[in-house]
């Protein structure tokens, strides 16, 4: 009997100080939850954090704290776009407005630096006329050179038909391996197959 008394009191004294521990301030629990575990977010720093950030850049802080511990384990494999890197993203972004927004459209933009490709090509590639160089390129990082969205034969491939691709006798002794990019230039050429 004196074991069940003692087990329904651990109960109820549990229950107590779990409405206590809701009912009391931030800081109060933070300091009573701080006796018992590591690692509680003290509130005031959190607070003081929310104040000066937007949602939106809240949001955005916790993207590159989690972006950059995990590219800390795996630097190696990723390739990180130099403004980016070095976290000016000014640079590109005009963030006076709380938002993210380009400086400018694209393609002016990257060839505010990419000054090699704003050459007048003969033909140009599809998404370079359109100014979508996202559309091949990731504008921040990518496991691929040239920050590239996909590898090989599967950044063409994605747009063009593959079925009209290796229907022309050029391609029939292609190997899964070969590049497009070892005979076209994917941003424009001389002639309308960018050779």
């Amino acid at each position: 009997m004196k074991l069940q008394i003692k087990k329904h009191h651990l109960h109820w004294g549990l229950m107590l100080v779990m409405v206590f521990l809701i009912a009391c301030t931030p800081n109060a629990r933070y300091k009573i939850l701080g006796i018992f575990f590591d690692g509680v977010p003290n509130p005031e720093q959190e607070q003081a954090l929310l104040a000066d950030t937007t949602l939106a850049d809240s949001v955005a802080l916790a993207q590159r704290i989690f972006l950059r511990n995990k590219l800390a384990q795996r630097q190696p494999t990723y390739n990180l776009h130099p403004p980016y890197k070095e976290r000016k993203c000014n640079q590109c972004h005009d963030r006076s407005q709380g938002t993210n927004r380009l400086k400018e459209p694209m393609p002016q933009l990257c060839f505010s630096c990419h000054t090699d490709f704003s050459k007048p090509y003969a033909v140009m590639h599809g998404p370079v006329a359109s100014g979508n160089c996202t559309g091949c390129h990731n504008p921040h990082m990518s496991k691929n050179q040239k920050l590239l969205t996909r590898t090989g034969q599967n950044i063409c491939l994605y747009c063009h038909e593959s079925k009209l691709v290796f229907k022309n006798e050029e391609h029939e002794d292609l190997e899964p391996s070969d590049n497009c990019t070892d005979c076209h230039d994917p941003h424009g050429g001389d002639d309308r197959f960018l050779l």
